[in-house]
C-alpha cells in the first residue's frame, strides 16, 4: 500500500487503519517495516494510538505460540528428528534450533518458562457448545496438515499481565478483531475477578484456561473476526469425540475440552476445586523421549 492510499485525511479513519495493521501483522515494527516505513506516523505516536484505543499489546516479539505447536507436532506425528525437520522450514521461521532445543529440554524437565491465555467460549446460554477457528497464523505448506488446524482462541501472555488483560488480547487478536478496531468490546464479556479453569502445559508454556460466556448480541458466528483465525465455528463438546478423527484440531484443544467437560461437571455437583492440571499430548510424548 503506497502513502496515497492510507486515509491520512479523516483522523479516525487513520486511527483505525493503524489499530487493524496491528492487530493484522502483530507488532508496530512489522507494520512500518511492511510498509516501508512511509506511514505519516512516529514510532511513539502510533504507540499513544495503541493506547488510546485500549489494544493490549503483543506479548513480547515472539509471540506465535503456534509456530512452535505446529513444529513439534509434526516431530511426533512423522517421528522426525529436529535437524532433519528445521532444515526444510524456510527462512521467514521465525523459531531458532537452539530455542526449539531447549523447550525440548523444559518439557523433558516438567519445566514451563512461559504463560500463555487460552479461551473456552461459549454462546449465550449454550455451555455445551464452544468457539474454534481455523489457525492461519503460520500459512506454511511446510506444516503439512498442522497448517489449518482448528483451534481455540490461544495466545502468549505476560508475567506481567492481569488475568483481565490477558483475556482482552485474546479476544482482541483472536475473536473480535473488528469490534476492537471500533473499540466496541465490552469489558462485561471478562467475568468479574476470572479464574482458570486449567493450567494446559503446552511446549514450554502453561496456558491459564478461561471460561467466558458470551452475551446474546456476540454469540452469532458473524460477530467473530480475526487475522490468525477463521472459519469460526461452536462445536458440541458431546459430539466431540466423533468429530475429532475427521477434523485435524491443533494439539492442546482435546485435552482442554476433556477438561471442560470435567470442569462443567464439577460445577453442576458443586464441588469446589482448584484449577484442573493437564499435559498436552505433545509433553506427555516428548517426556518420555526427546529426538537426539
Amino acid at each position: 500500500m503506497g502513502l496515497n492510499k492510507f486515509p491520512v485525511n479523516n483522523e479516525l479513519e487513520f486511527n483505525k487503519f493503524l489499530v487493524r495493521e496491528y492487530l493484522r501483522l502483530g507488532s508496530v515494527d512489522e507494520v512500518l517495516r511492511i510498509h516501508r516505513f512511509n506511514i505519516p506516523i512516529s514510532y511513539s505516536q502510533y504507540h499513544r494510538i495503541l493506547d488510546k484505543w485500549g489494544i493490549v499489546k503483543a506479548a513480547g516479539p515472539n509471540s506465535k505460540l503456534s509456530e512452535v505447536i505446529n513444529f513439534l507436532a509434526r516431530m511426533v506425528e512423522e517421528s522426525v528428528p529436529l535437524e532433519k525437520l528445521y532444515r526444510k522450514m524456510p527462512n521467514s521461521f521465525m523459531t531458532s534450533a537452539v530455542t526449539l532445543y531447549r523447550i525440548l529440554t523444559y518439557i523433558k524437565e516438567g519445566i514451563t518458562r512461559r504463560i500463555g491465555t487460552g479461551l473456552i467460549i461459549s454462546p449465550f446460554g449454550q455451555q455445551s457448545k464452544i468457539l474454534v477457528g481455523r489457525d492461519v497464523s503460520t500459512p506454511r505448506q511446510e506444516f503439512g496438515k498442522s497448517y489449518g488446524c482448528f483451534s481455540l482462541p490461544m495466545g502468549f501472555s505476560k508475567i506481567s499481565d492481569s488475568r483481565e488483560n490477558a483475556i482482552m488480547r485474546i479476544l482482541q487478536q483472536e475473536v473480535f478483531a473488528d469490534l476492537a478496531v471500533e473499540r466496541k468490546i465490552p469489558a462485561s464479556i471478562i467475568p468479574v475477578r476470572p479464574k482458570p479453569f486449567l493450567f494446559l502445559d503446552i511446549a514450554d508454556v502453561r496456558v491459564e484456561v478461561f471460561n467466558i460466556s458470551l452475551p446474546r448480541n456476540l454469540s452469532k458466528i458473524e460477530s467473530f473476526s480475526s487475522y490468525k483465525l477463521t472459519d469460526f465455528k461452536f462445536i458440541d463438546i458431546d459430539g466431540f469425540g466423533e468429530l475429532e478423527p475427521k477434523v485435524s484440531f491443533r494439539s492442546g484443544v482435546a485435552e482442554a475440552i476433556q477438561s471442560y467437560k470435567k470442569y462443567l461437571e464439577l460445577r453442576r455437583k458443586g464441588i469446589v476445586f482448584n484449577p484442573l492440571q493437564v499435559r498436552s499430548k505433545i509433553n506427555y510424548h516428548f517426556s518420555r523421549f526427546v529426538h537426539p
